[in-house]
């Protein structure tokens, strides 16, 4: 197989380290160069998980080759696949850039600040025919896809209910980690963290897009699409550095499903009941455990009998996006319908719609 060249756009999302490691470690890709993207973001001292020190990072460890203009690289190095991790406001020009010189984009969750945005991505994809996919970490996670089999196959019934709740300290927050690199964030300042893009909403930061996102991504999973209306609040309760909201609830409603979503950035999932869980007709069906203390998906029946939630043949193409591309370039298999850059504008439009109703204090129509 060709080696498919690729570069990185963007090292506002720590998210880069570990995309950069997967891409290190597929042998059919090549990362060729890399390039930050200048946002208007105040610089603060690379402090580990900060945009300088994530590039700094990459370099060290990944790619030598660094452009100071991305659009220069673009030109000069002409990918087939660029990685955009830049903050969120920053990905319609840098898609559009992209598109009209033919490469195609694997965007950094969730597509964009508002279903508007989105739509200006896919308009230059259209125009120009190019691919893009967006990269959602919890989509390569194997018992994430048995809790799906599970489902599927009905164990316990219908799916009828969603309850998904995440939580951290901030992305920069105390003892914050992200995958790719082993050590905890650096103590910051809270003068420090006001600067990042993360806490400030003109940029896309806040806990919506950072955690509501997720929990948007496993209705259209779990319950499928048709999502109507959704109902949400949220509020600035403990970083008043900032013009975000870091806690949020809101309710998606379909017309026989429901799914309740909650995030917060006061306190880590380490320590609250994380995970999806899905309210069937005849049980549930749930993830243990939480994302980093050992997941596992259990099932249970309306009187409490455990209901075997059967393993499954997890594949290569679901390690990562780039074991995803590189299959997709290989075999002809189309992307995963959820990593679609379709798919993702109904995920999109539930986003937009618990961020409209946040801020109307109505229940909002999805998609309207």
């Amino acid at each position: 197989m060709r080696t498919i060249k690729t570069v990185i756009i963007g090292f506002a999302h720590m998210h880069v380290n570990e995309v950069a490691l997967y891409i290190s470690e597929q042998p059919d890709m090549e990362l060729a160069a890399i390039a930050g993207v200048e946002s208007g973001a105040e610089p603060i001292p690379p402090l580990r998980y900060t945009p300088q020190w994530n590039l700094a990072n990459v370099k060290e460890k990944y790619c030598q080759v660094v452009y100071e203009d991305y659009i220069q690289m673009l030109e000069e190095v002409r990918p087939e696949l660029a990685f955009i991790l830049t903050e969120n406001s920053e990905k319609p020009r840098v898609v559009e850039e992209c598109a009209r010189r033919g490469v195609n984009v694997s965007i950094e969750k969730p597509i964009a600040v508002s279903l508007e945005e989105a739509e200006k991505i896919k308009a230059s994809v259209d125009k120009y025919g190019t691919l893009a996919v967006v990269n959602w970490p919890v989509a390569w996670r194997e018992y994430i896809h048995r809790m799906k089999a599970a489902l599927d196959a009905q164990i316990v019934g219908t799916p009828l209910e969603l309850r998904y709740i995440n939580g951290h300290t901030g992305p920069l927050g105390k003892g914050a980690k992200h995958r790719g690199v082993t050590a905890q964030a650096e103590e910051m300042t809270d003068a420090q963290r006001a600067r990042t893009w993360w806490h400030q909403s003109r940029f896309g930061g806040g806990v919506y897009l950072d955690i509501c996102c997720y929990g948007c991504f496993f209705s259209r999973w779990f319950l499928g699409g048709e999502a109507k209306t959704v109902l949400s609040a949220g509020a600035n309760l403990n970083t008043p550095y900032g013009d975000t909201e870091d806690n949020f609830a809101a309710i998606i409603k379909y017309d026989k499903k429901l799914a309740v979503i909650e995030g917060t950035w006061t306190t880590p999932r380490a320590v609250i009941p994380s995970g999806p869980m899905v309210i069937c007709s005849k049980g549930v069906v749930l993830c243990t455990g939480g994302a980093e203390n050992a997941p596992d998906v259990k099932a249970f029946d309306l009187y409490g009998n455990e209901v075997e939630a059967r393993g499954i043949r997890f594949e290569e193409k679901f390690k990562n996006m780039p074991c995803q591309y590189a299959n997709h370039v290989k075999t002809g298999e189309p992307i995963y319908d959820m990593l679609t850059l379709d798919v993702n504008m109904e995920v999109m439009a539930m986003l937009d719609g618990a961020i409209k109703s946040n801020r109307s204090g109505k229940e909002e129509v999805i998609g309207g």
